[in-house]
């Protein structure tokens, strides 16, 4: 669409909302160049569980009929090398044709047991060996292929994503200024209230398109997926939640946030993360030291906690008087003082930082019923 940001019609969506409550059937729009197809057969049942439920039954029925139609030529052939031994396929000197081979390699195959085509007990002879090895053998594939049936549409039918459809996410996120601060929340809801999901909790990744080709850092390679701390449920308690009940995830768009423009991190008085991804509010709370003092080291977590103790430090030099030399200490004006950036962050420099990018929240949970 074109608005007052710009047109933003051209960036991708890495996931799309597109269940009818704008949901994600959580498929990642990344096309794979190059890509060897050795590697795939070596997770080959995984492959299989992606396709359609209407493709992968159509394609098993095929494999299925496919064997027994190579089973029944089989029953053919092994008849029609011994004509005159009567093992119960075809009458003597008569060998099966394919229908009826069809239709033994059939009841074979479904282990249904009505009898020999020719109506004798011939398969029990010592000279009906090689009958009796090739049922052998199809038993064998029945049971193997009976068995990977079961496990193919019992993970059909407990996938995830069905179970995802009733996690509801608000369609729109809000941002708004608390406390001097900016935030955004997004609204989650588990439908199924009656059965709550178990250790459920969220994650919140950037897209940011623009910034990836711009990154040019020390500690870490470009990255295109960027992590956004949480706040609320506190990511350092695993962000928890009960999706049972509409529940909240806030994001404070701080100086360490990937939503708040370049310039403003640059300019904001805080501790450089070093590839870490960090967050102002342990900063706030002292949680974490953000600013150290130039002369003595001391480290402190807000703004406010570095400037007192400079002002407190440069009373107890000034009782000093001359015998304490001003450079190097907290009296030194060359030293550099505590600035706080007079810039305030807008509505209006955060939506123009939001043009390129894309907030993706994961819900992480264990379902109760099957995954319990």
């Amino acid at each position: 669409r074109q608005d007052q940001f710009g047109d933003i019609t051209s960036i991708p969506r890495l996931i799309k909302r597109d269940l009818p409550h704008h949901q994600s059937t959580a498929k990642v729009s990344i096309v794979r160049k190059n890509l060897v197809n050795k590697l795939a057969l070596h997770d080959w049942f995984h492959m299989l569980l992606r396709w359609t439920t209407t493709f992968s039954i159509s394609i098993l029925l095929l494999v299925w009929t496919f064997a027994i139609i190579v089973f029944a030529l089989i029953y053919m052939y092994d008849d029609k090398i011994n004509p005159l031994v009567e093992c119960g396929l075809g009458a003597a000197g008569d060998p099966i044709g394919f229908n009826g081979a069809f239709a033994f390699s059939l009841e074979t195959c479904t282990t249904v047991g009505y009898g020999l085509p020719n109506s004798t007990n011939g398969f029990f002879e010592q000279s009906c060996t090689s009958l009796q090895a090739i049922i052998y053998f199809q038993m064998v594939w029945s049971m193997m292929f009976n068995a990977f049936l079961f496990s193919f549409f019992f993970s059909r039918l407990s996938r995830s994503q069905e179970r995802s459809v009733q996690v509801l996410f608000s369609n729109k996120a809000i941002i708004e200024r608390k406390n001097g601060k900016w935030v955004i929340h997004i609204r989650v809801y588990d439908l199924d209230s009656s059965l709550p999901l178990v250790e459920a909790h969220a994650r919140m990744y950037c897209v940011s398109w623009n910034e990836y080709a711009k990154q040019k850092s020390e500690d870490l390679q470009p990255q295109l997926l960027q992590t956004m701390r949480i706040l609320h449920p506190n990511d350092e308690l695993d962000s928890s939640l009960f999706p049972s009940l509409p529940s909240t995830i806030t994001h404070h768009i701080d100086a360490y946030s990937p939503l708040t423009p370049s310039y403003f991190r640059k300019e904001a008085n805080v501790l450089h993360g070093h590839g870490l991804v960090l967050r102002e509010a342990d900063n706030f709370t002292e949680g974490r030291a953000a600013m150290s003092c130039p002369v003595c080291g001391d480290s402190y977590g807000s703004y406010k906690g570095l400037k007192r103790h400079i002002e407190y430090n440069k009373k107890q030099e000034d009782t000093f008087g001359d015998d304490l030399p001003v450079e190097g200490t907290h009296r030194d004006v060359n030293i550099i003082s505590p600035k706080k950036s007079g810039r305030q962050l807008t509505v209006d420099d955060i939506m123009n930082n939001l043009s390129d990018k894309e907030i993706i929240v994961v819900l992480e949970a264990t379902e109760p019923i099957i995954g319990g």
